[in-house]
């Protein structure tokens, strides 16, 4: 009951075995996340194909900063009437300009989340609070900080707000997610990997059958049983999710 809630197996990386690569996975669910226009047409066809894959539809920060605002709320209202399971990637980023217009339309993508009754799962990079703060703004509830690399003083507010954390397997060897892992309750973790990027591996491409290096990881920090911590993620997904 393997399950990779981010990953980017629309990438080119893949573009050579991207068959091969949902088959070997051994997930359960592949939650596939939309970057661009472009992308989450792709995202749609991969979830459109696999049994295990679904799509989650958004626009990535970087994306935002280049593109017309016309364009941008042609987007929204496309994704508005689409079938996927969550609003991602989304967020904001403060290693990419025009923070204001970043966040104004993380606020209208999280706004159709909670409309929807869906997770958003969400991109912090360096705004970590700010991310926070507008999602505590908004009430939202159904949340997902994927690799979520702020302080951990924030990572105790995210769990008490009731959200939860996705985990990828550069964990292996990243003391941060150590420790964050020390910290939160299993019942706030999810894994993932997002492919191509955050493996055990530094020098090798990233896949969803890597998810399995978390487990391992979670199992001997929490000092479980590594089906007992898979059990634990799944019931996470389901709340999360399907809820």
């Amino acid at each position: 009951m393997l399950i990779d809630v981010h990953t980017h197996i629309t990438d080119k990386a893949f573009d050579k075995d991207r068959d091969n690569v949902v088959k070997r996975s051994q997930c359960k669910i592949i939650i596939e996340n939309g970057l661009s226009i472009s992308n989450n047409r792709e995202v749609l066809a991969l979830a459109d194909k696999y049994d295990n894959v679904y799509a989650s539809l958004g626009l990535y920060p970087g994306e935002i900063v280049m593109m017309d605002e016309k364009d941008i709320e042609k987007e929204i209202d496309w994704i508005k009437s689409q079938n996927f399971v969550a609003i991602g990637e989304i967020g904001l980023d403060k290693t990419y300009p025009e923070f204001e217009k970043q966040q104004k339309y993380f606020k209208k993508l999280v706004q159709l989340a909670i409309s929807k009754k869906i997770p958003v799962l969400v991109h912090s990079r360096k705004a970590e609070k700010e991310v926070i703060e507008i999602l505590e703004e908004l009430n939202a509830k159904k949340v997902l900080m994927h690799c979520f690399s702020g302080k951990l003083k924030l990572a105790e507010r995210i769990e008490k707000n009731g959200w939860y954390f996705s985990i990828p397997p550069v964990i292996v060897h990243s003391t941060h997610f150590q420790e964050m892992i020390k910290r939160v309750s299993i019942t706030k973790l999810l894994t993932e990997t997002d492919a191509p990027y955050l493996g055990p591996d530094k020098e090798q491409r990233n896949e969803p059958k890597n998810v399995i290096f978390v487990i391992r990881k979670i199992a001997e920090i929490k000092g479980m049983d590594e089906k007992e911590v898979e059990n634990s993620i799944y019931m996470n997904y389901q709340h999360l999710f399907r809820k």
